[in-house]
This record gives C-alpha cells, sequence and structure tokens, in this order.
C-alpha cells in the first residue's frame, strides 16, 4: 500500500455541477457523513494527486450541494464532477469524538428532475434537468430551443404533476420563455 493511500479516505464523490455559481451536487459515504460535516477541506483526486478544496457552504441533505471557495462558474465546477472526494486520515473522527448531526434543509422541488414539462399553450418545453435554489424560490434549470433556460417552480404555475408519467403541467407566464432566447 502506497503511502498516499495511507494518507487518505474516500468518503464519497462529487456529482454534477448544480446551477450557475460553481455549486456541485456531492453524495457522502453514511459513515463519514459526520467526519464531511465537521471539515473544513476535502481533497479531490486529479491524476493521483489530491487536491484541497476549502468548503465555503453546504445545504441539502441526501445528494447535498457544495459551494468550494475558489470555484465560482459552472465550468469550474464541471471540472470536478464524478471524482472521489478524500478526507486525511487524522481529518477522519475517531468514536469517542462522534455525536452525529444530519442536514435538514431539502428542496420542496427537487423530486421533479427528470420529469417533462408541459405548458398549457407551447405545450412540451424539455425535461428539468435541476432544481436550483434562488433567493425568491425554487427553480428548474433545462434547455429550451438549445438555450439554457430558468423556469419558475410554485404553486401558483403549476397546475398538476403526474409522478407515473413524471410530467410537470404548468401554465407559464405569456413570453418568460422568449426572455432566454433573444
Amino acid at each position: 500500500m502506497s503511502k498516499k493511500e495511507q494518507q487518505y479516505v474516500n468518503i464519497g464523490r462529487t456529482r454534477k455541477a448544480h446551477g450557475i455559481t460553481g455549486e456541485i451536487k456531492i453524495s457522502i459515504l453514511d459513515q463519514y457523513l459526520e467526519d464531511f460535516l465537521k471539515t473544513e477541506r476535502i481533497f479531490i483526486e486529479f491524476k493521483g494527486m489530491y487536491i484541497p478544496y476549502f468548503i465555503k457552504n453546504l445545504r441539502g441533505k441526501g445528494e447535498m450541494i457544495l459551494e468550494l471557495e475558489e470555484v465560482s462558474t459552472r465550468d469550474a465546477a464541471q471540472a470536478l464532477q464524478h471524482r472521489d472526494v478524500f478526507l486525511r486520515e487524522q481529518d477522519v473522527l475517531s468514536e469517542n469524538e462522534r455525536e452525529f448531526e444530519v442536514p435538514d434543509e431539502s428542496l420542496q422541488y427537487e423530486k421533479l428532475v427528470g420529469y417533462t414539462i408541459l405548458d398549457k399553450s407551447l405545450g412540451e418545453i424539455g425535461p428539468i434537468d435541476e432544481v436550483l435554489e434562488m433567493p425568491q424560490q425554487e427553480m428548474a434549470f433545462m434547455k429550451y430551443k438549445g438555450k439554457d433556460v430558468l423556469i419558475p417552480l410554485n404553486d401558483s404555475l403549476i397546475s398538476e404533476v403526474d409522478d407515473l408519467q413524471r410530467i410537470v403541467y404548468m401554465e407559464l407566464p405569456e413570453g418568460l420563455l422568449d426572455v432566454w432566447n433573444n
């Protein structure tokens, strides 16, 4: 076993970039969740080297959304997608240090990822790639006519959600999608 393998512990994996400000989804193995929640930095492996990243913000539960210092664009976050995440061995808590905490934030509409939006007037808009948390409300991030668009998700615009067919029936304000296609 090499020295690097002895010094670092694989605690999870990054997933997809989230939003446009450099956030990324991350899944952490249950046994290392508390270690992850109490650390200030993680390591991501690139070509056999462990690169440190300091945690700026974290939210969600299950698949959490991570904001790292020095990662502020979607492109930068995409470079970190689908990579193993590590802690240094000395950063893993001993049994007597464990208290276990679970974050309790979650997005109301997150379950709609993968569902197709069907507008009353325009017909099929397309599948939801991500649900983003914005200061005002949650937004569906998706492609429409080849462009990235954000569609507000709230009860006043959603007529019905068909979980069996995975369709979100909406009545979007006239001209909402024109804003993205200029």
